[in-house]
């Protein structure tokens, strides 16, 4: 089936009868207690939010995540998002398609972001960290291929392909800076394993060879935890290997780099199962959130729909935010490649 339109390019008005891949489908209940199907359907400009308000039952079983569907219906602005009422929508096979109308264009260059990750893993000078740091990034053939493909999240934030590698090599080019700035007092080499391992976990707490979700151990574990795990077990690897470390790795060293990872959150009450308690954790979790935020905020600018210089309501930030030049005239902000 041959694929016209495109959902970035979706206008208020615009008639609709476009095949598109189901990144979200739940039945929920309106105000008048009425059920209705809230759909996020993509393609590889990006996405739409859709509504199904007839005939919800019969859809349900089938527009299904990770499904095809053909839906037909017409754009209306919703808070300033564009929205697609569907009215009809029929489940397609996989060879309907061509699949690569559906996967995301990031435009990122996955091997030159790798390829300055792997730069700042060489200019480490602590042989424990260093060798920490290379036994994951460089040596582990499997985490070098997920890296290169992972999102940094579900929704939140650089939620696209390569979107994790983005996010730590953004993280680590600030946490490069701010050792310089704050000096010998800060550690370079455990503000690096802060950036490169805080999300490493969601290599495996979310799948993301199509749609993007959680695994069951994803669910059920979390990346915080999963990343002190893959410390643990890289750890115990070097030390198994002769001439990999001066010695047993020390276990202050463990420690703090485990803390990073799991105090990365900032608060309890965000996942974190500690606070942060040394500098090196409060550095990490600033430009964390930091980062995410600003990301987050960039793309949500960037594909508002509302007229004039403001956009509409966030509700994450529970705010509006000012639409710059670069809004208005269609263009989105450079990118890190």
């Amino acid at each position: 089936m041959e694929k016209s339109q495109f959902a970035r390019e979706l206008k208020e008005k615009d008639e609709v009868s476009a095949p598109f891949l189901v990144k979200f489908a739940a039945v929920q209940v309106g105000k008048t207690g009425k059920p209705y199907m809230n759909l996020v359907l993509m393609d590889r400009s990006g996405e739409i939010e859709a509504r199904v308000w007839e005939d919800v039952a019969s859809h349900a079983g089938q527009a299904v995540r990770d499904a095809f569907v053909l839906a037909e219906g017409k754009i209306q602005l919703f808070q300033g998002r564009r929205q697609l009422v569907v009215k009809k929508l029929r489940v397609l096979r996989e060879d309907d398609v061509n699949v690569k109308d559906f996967m995301v264009d990031t435009g990122l260059d996955a091997e030159a972001l790798y390829a300055r990750l792997l730069g700042y893993v060489a200019s480490m000078q602590d042989p424990y960290y260093r060798a920490l740091a290379e036994s994951v990034l460089r040596d582990d053939a499997e985490i070098m291929d997920r890296v290169k493909r992972a999102p940094a999240a579900k929704a939140m934030h650089h939620a696209y392909k390569t979107g994790l590698l983005e996010h730590v090599v953004s993280i680590t080019a600030t946490l490069d800076f701010l050792a310089a700035h704050y000096g010998p007092k800060v550690d370079r080499d455990l503000l690096f394993l802060g950036g490169f391992f805080h999300d490493i976990g969601k290599l495996w707490e979310l799948s993301y060879d199509r749609v993007t979700d959680y695994t069951d151990e994803g669910r059920m574990i979390g990346h915080l935890v999963m990343g002190v795990e893959l410390v643990d077990r890289k750890i115990r690897e070097l030390e198994s290997q002769n001439g990999r470390l001066p010695g047993r790795f020390p276990e202050d060293k463990k420690l703090l780099v485990k803390h990073v990872v799991l105090s990365h959150h900032g608060r309890l009450d965000y996942g974190s199962p500690k606070r942060p308690k040394c500098l090196e954790a409060v550095i990490v979790h600033a430009i964390d959130d930091l980062d995410s935020k600003v990301n987050a905020v960039m793309k949500w600018v960037e594909a508002d729909q509302t007229p004039g210089r403001w956009t509409g309501l966030n509700r994450q930030f529970e705010r509006s935010f000012y639409k710059p030049d670069w809004a208005i005239e269609g263009q989105g902000p450079t990118s890190l490649n």
